[in-house]
């Protein structure tokens, strides 16, 4: 007869080994040469199990293990299944949530472990979320997708309030999903506004995505289309914007753009054929409503070079004149906001009573005899769509 570490250590052998249905065949055969409280109170043996189980999603069966066996989980060991959960290539948001809920979140520890990762080349130490912090996105998350808006909404606001410190933007993700609960919830105001703030700090695609969805269900089709464009021409693989090519396809239906409408639903339908995907009933509805003929998932990527210049030419163009060919100004330093070992910034007046912003970089000559009063003489350098128009090349005069 074995002993139980023997058996604990059989198990965690074939674990090791991807042998997961061997594990689970082990464990029922071998299960009675011990009592369900000697099982549930061992945390290898317990961790050992529930893996296999996760791995060959038999998820009920996880539940009804921890209740036979009467399992505590404990806590360090739970963040580590958590992770095995949160790892699948298909999600059970519904089995994450319920999984959740084995641990009090406060019994979870607070402590966040740094660790060493190489970046272009160079080492360099990372800190990783508490097993509490993580509890905290997971369980939101697991609450949204199973559409439990109002615990989401109020959970998330409890997440913002127990953490000084965040981790991988979990601040942003958390106010993501306060504002797109209160969306559900029938706030669409409020939503817009917040998630509007959310871009200014995370200007993700499925942020401007949301954004343009708010716009148009409010019939705002022209700021619902500005932030679609700028979505699908933000970073992110075009095969995940299946459903944004979708939204274009509806606002250019609204424009009278018909082919243009007609050729985003075919892109995305093709991306999904090309990934073996389920093609959603609307989108051939769609499609069947239009007179031109059907675009073949061999003409894909013609399709896609043609949209993604269509998409290209709603990109701000950089028309700007470069500092060298401007004209040269005189003025004085009027107000100093920083001088240290980074450079110096603040403002110039000039031209009777005009002020703009200037810095100068540590490395530069005029740095060292920055102070109020001291007249210069700069070019400006014009506002783009994201910055300020600035004073640049200041000379002592």
């Amino acid at each position: 007869m074995a002993s139980l570490f023997d058996f604990s250590q059989t198990i965690s052998k074939l674990n090791k080994e991807k042998k997961f249905s061997e594990t689970l065949s082990y464990f029922k055969n071998n299960k009675t040469q011990f009592t369900t409280e000697q099982i549930g109170l061992n945390k290898y043996i317990v961790y050992e199990m529930i893996s296999a189980l996760i791995e060959k999603n038999y998820y009920d069966v996880i539940f009804t293990f921890i209740e036979r066996h009467n399992v505590v989980l404990e806590p360090k060991n739970f963040s580590y299944l958590l992770k095995k959960f949160k790892d699948k290539p298909s999600v059970n948001w519904i089995i994450v949530n319920r999984f959740c809920d084995l641990v009090p979140v406060d019994s979870l520890d607070t402590e966040c472990r740094t660790i060493e990762v190489e970046q272009k080349g160079k080492k360099k130490p990372m800190e990783l979320a508490s097993s509490k912090e993580d509890w905290y996105a997971v369980k939101t998350k697991a609450l949204f997708e199973t559409k439990n808006y109002q615990e989401c909404f109020e959970l998330s606001k409890k997440a913002l309030e127990s953490f000084e410190k965040f981790h991988y933007s979990n601040e942003v993700w958390f106010a993501r999903r306060i504002a797109l609960s209160k969306k559900n919830l029938g706030n669409s105001a409020d939503a817009l506004n917040e998630l509007l703030l959310i871009l200014k700090r995370k200007k993700e695609w499925f942020i401007q995505n949301e954004v343009a969805q708010i716009y148009k269900e409010n019939g705002d089709y022209e700021n619902a289309f500005k932030f679609a464009i700028s979505a699908i021409n933000n970073f992110g693989d075009l095969e995940y914007k299946v459903g944004l090519l979708v939204l274009i396809a509806e606002l250019l239906a609204f424009k009278e753009e018909n082919e243009l409408s007609f050729k985003h639903y075919s892109l995305s339908k093709l991306l999904r054929l090309e990934e073996e995907w389920n093609v959603p009933n609307y989108v051939s509805l769609a499609l069947s409503q239009f007179s031109f003929e059907q675009i073949t998932i061999e003409k894909l990527p013609d399709l896609k070079r043609e949209l993604k210049k269509y998409w290209s030419s709603f990109n701000p163009q950089q028309t700007a004149p470069r500092p060298n060919t401007l004209q040269r100004l005189t003025g004085k330093i009027d107000r100093i906001l920083h001088n240290d070992e980074k450079g110096a910034d603040g403002f110039i007046k000039f031209d009777g009573n005009k002020s703009i912003y200037f810095r100068v970089n540590s490395t530069e000559e005029v740095i060292k005899k920055i102070v109020v009063g001291l007249e210069v003489d700069f070019k400006i350098l014009p506002a783009t769509d994201d910055k300020k128009e600035k004073a640049v090349q200041l000379k002592i005069k």
